[in-house]
């Protein structure tokens, strides 16, 4: 049974505790999540604005996550994540690091064309970036490895929308009226019948993408890889080297496999 549909059926029941519960654990996962990379530290005042809870409910939660080791409160008002977080995190960087060889493969493919090299999963109606091994131009496309990204734009979407359940358009298109749930899936369609995409400009102005599936020995499609940079380098005859090599190493990889994390996926 889908973990979202849970959540979202049980807190049909507001007056049932177990409902409060979910409640609780929904709003202490939003407000973790507004720690990241760039955003270490945040004072209370942000905490309450970002999330739209009443003060003394961001206060509470904080009361409840501090004592447990996950958020620490630097003085002035100002909260961090806590240093229980760094033994979860290497147990994460354990279960999804990508495999040895994989990571050779990802950096050969670097040195080939010269751009970011990215491996995408999919995760429910959003994508993951779980490995990346950045360009060497002095102008590189980055992306924050384990932040979730839109599943409605980008060449890696539209390879991991080729081995996603139907419903998973129509979760998207339901959470975005605006989609063209139609337009997605014949993108979805030809990634899939040709075995590579090419994006410019759809998740972000300026970025283009070349990606290719990653599958297990089965045949199931299990990632995206793909070589992003800057449009302007993506010329014709750039696109068409950069997608025979991404294709070949993206079949190097379903090879040699992920590693452990394939379980995972």
């Amino acid at each position: 049974m889908d973990e979202g549909w849970m959540m979202t059926e049980i807190a049909t029941h507001p007056g049932s505790a177990r409902s409060e519960g979910v409640r609780s654990v929904v709003r202490a996962m939003e407000l973790l999540q507004l720690f990241d990379a760039r955003h270490a530290e945040r004072p209370l005042r942000e905490l309450v604005e970002l999330t739209g809870l009443p003060k003394t409910t961001v206060l509470r939660l904080l009361a409840t996550l501090e004592p447990l080791g996950l958020v620490a409160a630097a003085g002035e008002g100002t909260y961090g994540l806590g240093a229980g977080f760094l033994r979860w995190a290497r147990a994460a960087q354990l279960v999804w690091e990508v495999s040895p060889e994989a990571r050779a493969v990802m950096r050969e493919l670097v040195g080939e064309c010269g751009e970011t090299v990215n491996v995408y999963i999919r995760q429910g109606t959003v994508r993951v970036c779980i490995a990346q091994e950045e360009g060497t131009a002095t102008v590189r496309s980055v992306v924050d490895v384990g932040v979730p990204m839109t599943l409605a734009a980008g060449a890696p979407a539209r390879i991991l929308l080729g081995g996603a359940p139907p419903q998973t358009l129509a979760a998207l298109a339901a959470k975005d009226p605006r989609l063209d749930a139609e337009a997605l899936h014949r993108h979805a369609a030809a990634a899939a019948e040709t075995g590579y995409a090419v994006s410019h400009g759809e998740r972000e102005l300026g970025a283009s993408a070349v990606a290719a599936p990653i599958r297990t020995r089965q045949g199931r499609l299990v990632a995206a890889l793909s070589a992003s940079g800057p449009t302007s380098r993506y010329t014709a005859d750039r696109v068409a080297g950069h997608v025979l090599a991404v294709m070949r190493a993206a079949a190097r990889i379903s090879e040699i496999g992920l590693g452990r994390v394939e379980a995972f996926l």
